[in-house]
């Protein structure tokens, strides 16, 4: 089964509002209707290299430790080293205080940055990153 047609899709989106893509029955506004459904993912796998020069890959953000070995986030989750070189992991991004600790959004895909005062904000609220949501990359 073919793809759809973005060409048409784009030019009917910019050029005619009311018009009919390609001689389907959607029209520009149902055609939205169906983009704005369309499920999204938080997902974001990473890949890096490790000491070695092996690409090792995992389902979220990775980081490679003080020895080159590279670990890896949950799905959604982000991965950042501390002040010891340790990667520390946790549910959502992560990012360092002004002390070098890491903190991490609690939503799966969350944001997280410091503000003009070195102090971690995240949305939905912070938690500590640990260690242990942290797995191997493979």
């Amino acid at each position: 089964m073919a793809g759809p047609n973005w060409r048409a899709i784009v030019s009917c989106l910019t050029i005619r509002p009311g018009c009919v893509a390609r001689g389907t029955a959607l029209s520009c506004i149902g055609l939205l209707a169906v983009i704005a459904l369309m499920p999204v993912s938080v997902a974001v796998a990473d890949c890096m290299r490790d000491q070695a020069g092996s690409v090792m890959c995992g389902a979220g953000q990775c980081e490679r430790d003080q020895h080159g070995d590279v670990f890896c986030a949950p799905v959604g989750g982000g991965a950042v080293r501390d002040r010891y070189g340790n990667v520390q992991c946790g549910v959502g991004q992560c990012v360092r205080d002004s002390y070098g600790k890491v903190y991490c959004s609690v939503v799966p895909g969350g944001g997280a940055a410091t503000d003009g005062y070195g102090k971690v904000k995240c949305y939905r609220g912070c938690a500590p990153a640990t260690g242990e949501r942290c797995e191997p990359g493979r």
